[in-house]
């Protein structure tokens, strides 16, 4: 993460680690073991290794020698000692994808530095399991290579012609083909494995993309090769063919298709480059730099399992530092991608609580459903801390509501540009209830600018979580296949020692982002707009768009002013302007989406400024009457407290209310609430004691919207559930 670099310190080249083993033990006993390989990094901190794998290969079935096809990449440090773990299992429970579910052969450590030093770049060990010493467990083969920066990405189309039946009452071939890179020093390993086309003599295999840095580390003259192979239902695949070698510089210099006899096979049986197309997609930062913005969505598990906050065993409990590790998580989350979004205001959940007395799996923490943003990561914390004291915790853990709720607003925001994108965060202690709903909301939400962060809280076992992560097998629902990785799950406990634990779990949980994000607007063929001019950074808040300076200038105190018909770029609350009895200057835009109607702002300077921009607070200077009957504080009304709602009566007390005593009106003209100047010009005194003279209910209705913010469109599934699993 590039807030742990050091100043003038480039960024560490990658490495591409290729793995094989050989002569594995065999812990099946009616079939061979089925290896997978996870990697593992030592904490410099702790001197312990990490409880998450940095990367782990594709399982294999029946092999005891075996080359995985997907590679790991990790940093490379010259200058530090990078002790590293090769953890080689059987494959027993498909269902669980932890490593610690599956029964181990052993483990191969050693330092990334003596792989890199060693002749061609080429280690192998033993493996060794911690109970079994002097058993033979089989061999590690590790390739290291440095990994190319190019961006360039290339989409295949590939076909086969006349594989040949075997026997004589055979049928057609079920088949798949592997592609071979060569190394730097001329071995051949596996990079890609196609899908498998049943039964058919001539397949037509899916078109597919890979990145350049995939297929030939960006040297177009790396060697490469293609072997097509019979699929077998239990792993024991035959080689129908191999073509001859060839590289990407004789694919771009040849006209398409291109044949490649496929030996031994007899001449007729053929592999077919039916077409190829070399494209430089934008990146994640060059959408970023056209405007892109990225927005935090947050929801917290309010369940009973979590204990009650009173007691300090309690995961809600606050610490006399002020913190837990919900807190710290949101802190670490939020502080990340609160710079990619200009306006700041994230909407903020709950679930699995019961607010008044009826269970809720998607509720406002900020007390207001039609509008649950608030401002920044203090305003997240300052909800929660506040929502502690109203909703009950109770259950079950259902994620669907929440995942749903926000693929609302992304289907609301969704335009053809495209230039908004969600990062959900989820926190939880405990393993969700709902899996098949979840399953369902996560298929329809790859289709969206959406990404799912899942962080669990606590001791739980959140070794299911790891299905929804979805990175061996993609998730299926309704007879529809997700579009696309959007989750990416971690227990916070193995980022809760060391000093740099919050920056470690930000880069834990935002590491797939960029890649997810790029692979959604590669999907709906959206472009990177090219970087606003210098004269029009100053605009970017207002969507890349430069307006002219409006007539009045807002005084000291008050927002910067836009132009009167700006919407808020997220906010479906946008209010229409009231009528005003008298003729108005040239208006300014008022960003209070509950205020009054925009209007011209005074000329004069004022002492109590009437827009207030913490959400939580009361207004940062007196103007409101004692007792009025009008609160300007979009806040205010919380429908899950009693007392006063929409400004009817004085402002309730709370975070959520203006207290009363200094707030009351000024002395002066404001006292009859019509401020001097433009909004008294030929108008008489308002009765209201409100900045603009305005009724206290005309400014709270919201238009009709086609998604509404508020959870309660939603399904609450509720029922006569009196706990939580």
């Amino acid at each position: 993460m590039a807030s742990t670099i050091p100043l003038g310190v480039p960024a560490a080249p990658k490495l591409e680690l290729k793995i094989k083993c050989k002569g594995l033990a065999d812990l099946d006993f009616l079939s061979k073991s089925d290896p997978q390989c996870f990697v593992f990094l030592m904490d410099a901190k702790t001197r312990t290794w990490s409880k998450e794998p940095i990367g782990k290969t594709e399982m294999i079935l029946n092999k005891l020698e075996c080359e995985f096809v997907k590679s790991i990449v990790i940093d490379y440090r010259f200058e530090s000692v990078q002790p590293i773990r090769f953890t080689v299992v059987d494959v027993d429970n498909r269902n669980n994808p932890a490593w610690t579910a599956q029964e181990l052969i052993g483990h191969f450590d050693t330092e990334v530095g003596k792989i890199v030093g060693s002749r061609g770049r080429t280690l192998a060990g033993r493996l060794e399991h911690p109970q079994h010493r002097s058993s033979n467990r089989g061999t590690v083969v590790v390739s290291a290579e440095e990994q190319s920066q190019s961006k360039r990405v290339i989409k295949f189309n590939i076909e086969a012609t006349k594989l040949a039946k075997k026997g004589l009452f055979s049928s057609d071939p079920s088949s798949f083909f592997i592609i071979h890179r060569a190394s730097e020093n001329g071995v051949f390993a596996p990079i890609y494995q196609s899908p498998v086309v049943r039964s058919k003599s001539n397949p037509i295999w899916a078109e597919f993309s890979m990145k350049e840095i995939q297929l030939c580390n960006g040297d177009p003259n790396r060697q490469l090769k293609i072997e097509v192979k019979k699929h077998k239902e239990n792993g024991q695949h035959t080689t129908i063919g191999r073509t001859p070698v060839f590289t990407l510089a004789e694919l771009l210099g040849s006209s398409l298709p291109k044949s490649f006899p496929l030996s031994p096979m007899p001449a007729g049986t053929e592999l077919l480059i039916r077409r190829m197309i070399v494209t430089e997609p934008p990146s994640f930062l060059d959408y970023l730099a056209g405007g892109v913005q990225l927005n935090l969505v947050v929801a917290i598990d309010f369940t009973q399992s979590n204990g009650d906050p009173r007691h300090p065993q309690s995961l809600h409990y606050k610490n006399p530092s002020g913190e837990n590790d919900y807190t710290r998580a949101i802190r670490s989350v939020g502080n990340i991608l609160q710079c990619y979004d200009t306006d700041k205001k994230f909407p903020v959940y709950g679930f699995g609580g019961r607010v008044n007395g009826a269970v809720s799996h998607c509720f406002a923490l900020n007390g207001n459903p039609q509008y649950p943003e608030v401002d920044g990561v203090d305003g997240i914390l300052a909800a929660y801390w506040h929502a502690l004291q109203f909703a009950e915790l109770y259950g079950p853990t259902n994620f669907a509501p929440v995942i749903n709720q926000t693929a609302a607003i992304c289907n609301q925001h969704r335009a053809g540009s495209a230039e908004e994108y969600y990062v959900l965060l989820i926190l939880t202690d405990g393993v969700i209830t709902d899996m098949d709903n979840t399953v369902r909301a996560i298929v329809e939400g790859s289709r969206l600018g959406l990404s799912i962060i899942i962080v669990g809280v606590g001791n739980a076992n959140f070794d299911n979580m790891n299905v929804l992560d979805a990175d061996d097998e993609p998730l299926r629902a309704n007879g529809k296949v997700m579009a696309r990785d959007i989750v990416q799950f971690v227990p916070f406990r193995d980022f809760q020692v060391g000093a740099f634990g919050n920056e470690a779990l930000a880069e834990a949980v935002l590491a797939e982002v960029p890649d997810q994000f790029v692979s959604y607007m590669t999907q709906n063929k959206v472009q990177a707009r090219p970087p606003p001019r210098a004269d029009t950074m100053m605009a970017m808040n207002n969507g890349g768009v430069q307006y002219a300076p409006p007539v009045n200038a807002a005084p000291t105190g008050h927002p910067s002013p836009a132009p009167s018909n700006y919407s808020a770029s997220r906010s479906s609350m946008s209010q229409p302007r009231a009528s005003m009895s008298q003729p108005q200057s040239p208006t300014v835009y008022n960003p209070n989406p509950y205020g009054a109607t925009p209007g011209a702002v005074p000329p004069q300077p004022q002492s109590p400024t009437f827009y207030n921009p913490n959400p939580f607070g009361a207004p940062p200077s007196p103007s409101f009457a004692a007792g009025s009957s009008y609160n300007l504080n979009p806040y205010s009304h919380n429908p899950y407290a009693p007392g006063p709602q929409y400004g009817v009566g004085p402002p309730p007390p709370g975070p959520y209310g203006a207290p009363p005593g200094p707030y009351g009106a000024p002395p002066g003209p404001y006292a009859n609430g019509a401020p001097p100047g433009p909004y008294t010009n030929g108008a008489p005194p308002s009765p209201y004691s409100n900045p603009f003279g305005l009724p206290p209910q005309a400014p709270m209705a919201a238009p009709p919207s086609p998604v509404s913010r508020s959870p309660q469109a939603l399904p609450d599934n509720r029922g006569s559930w009196g706990g939580k699993h």
